[in-house]
């Protein structure tokens, strides 16, 4: 009977016209945000490393001599020059194009070097041109991943394979959750609409919200997994496929790591559906106690922005940090670790955190109707 129930459902979801728009609308985004996208300047290699070697023309000229004379500045002073040096030798490498094993080798040093520096203090040079720790992280992970699996280093930035982390970046947060609670929006509508048709099923109400919840999941991946694929043949048509094989960094255990761009899709993917499946959890429990679509969705809406809001007004609390776990992007690139203080948002709790919520919401789901069927059966017992 499930099985039937479930069919009926899917039938029902077929004929959701709002639905496909919805699905339509961000299977879209994917090829028509390219556009925008192919028009932002990024600055190539060649750029970066000139910038960085004009840079430092100044660093040498506001370098204070009192500090050179002593043991200490001269260290530091040394540790510039070293810099430039393989500055310079880089910009060679890149003119050049060739020699990117000796650029990559050049780079590890001149990273190190830059960490040297900061254990030294920085002292003498003007925080404007202080290289802060998380980016020295940043390009080691990404110079020590390119030596390793031997890629080519000047990737095409508008090519589908590095386009396609920052389109799905982009929609990660609340946009996708709103994207969800509106696709599951109509869940119990039915139910509440066409009782006698919907009851006529003799199976129990976690069955049907299990079945549900797993069809609209289910829609949603398909949306998005349809985006990415026409986005991308969109970008390739228009640029190429690219290898995605290239690095992209994630941060773990209060550093940067590179993975490979299948990869951080693929995590990405895993993300968002442990995401879509707690928001529609968390979605029929509200709808059940409130009964009514627009405080579930205003309740949901509060909830995903709560630790952003408690962080805007000053206040802290770290029990309210798995939320931001909902924002997979954010949590992948540091940069939620970053503004709330907290290391623990990494990759290395997030998939835990995310299955863990999924769990609580079921199990409070359960709980409550466990509890209603008590109460109705001791209703049914008392004596007239």
């Amino acid at each position: 009977m499930f099985w039937k129930y479930l069919l009926f459902e899917s039938k029902l979801l077929l004929h959701n016209r709002k639905n496909w728009l919805l699905g339509i609308g961000l299977i879209l985004f994917f090829p028509l945000y390219y556009s925008q996208y192919s028009q932002i300047d990024i600055k190539d290699m060649q750029k970066l490393k000139n910038e960085e070697a004009q840079h430092f023309h100044t660093v040498f000229n506001a370098f204070p001599e009192e500090l050179r004379e002593t043991v200490e500045g001269e260290a530091i002073y040394y540790n510039l020059t070293q810099q430039s040096s393989l500055i310079n030798m880089q910009r060679f490498y890149l003119w050049k194009k060739d020699d990117y094993d000796k650029y990559i080798e050049d780079g590890l040093k001149l990273n190190e070097l830059r960490l040297e520096l900061h254990e030294l203090g920085n002292k003498g040079i003007h925080p404007n041109y202080v290289i802060p720790k998380d980016v020295i992280q940043k390009e080691l992970a990404i110079l020590r991943y390119y030596k390793i699996h031997k890629l080519p280093l000047v990737p095409n930035p508008f090519v589908a394979s590095n386009y396609l982390p920052i389109a799905l970046n982009l929609i990660s947060g609340l946009l996708f959750c709103l994207f969800v609670l509106i696709i599951g929006s109509s869940m119990l509508l039915n139910d509440q609409q066409h009782r006698s048709v919907v009851g006529g099923f003799p199976i129990s109400f976690m069955q049907k919200v299990s079945g549900k919840v797993a069809i609209h999941l289910v829609q949603v991946q398909l949306f998005l997994v349809l985006g990415v694929l026409i986005g991308g043949y969109y970008v390739a048509q228009k640029t190429e496929w690219g290898n995605f094989m290239t690095p992209v960094l994630i941060y773990r255990e209060m550093d940067f790591v590179a993975v490979s761009t299948f990869r951080y899709v693929t995590y990405m993917f895993i993300a968002f559906a442990l995401i879509a499946l707690f928001l529609l959890l968390v979605f029929v429990l509200i709808n059940v106690v409130t009964k009514n679509l627009y405080a579930t969705i205003l309740s949901m809406i509060v909830i995903l922005l709560l630790p952003d809001l408690i962080s805007v007004a000053g206040l802290k609390f770290n029990w309210l940090y798995p939320l931001k776990f909902l924002d997979i992007s954010s949590v992948l690139n540091g940069t939620a670790a970053m503004e709330f203080g907290n290391d623990k948002l990494d990759f290395k709790h997030s998939y835990s955190w995310l299955v863990g919520l999924n769990l609580l919401a079921a199990a409070v789901l359960y709980g409550r109707n466990k509890l209603l069927y008590i109460r109705r059966g001791e209703v049914a017992l008392k004596p007239n």
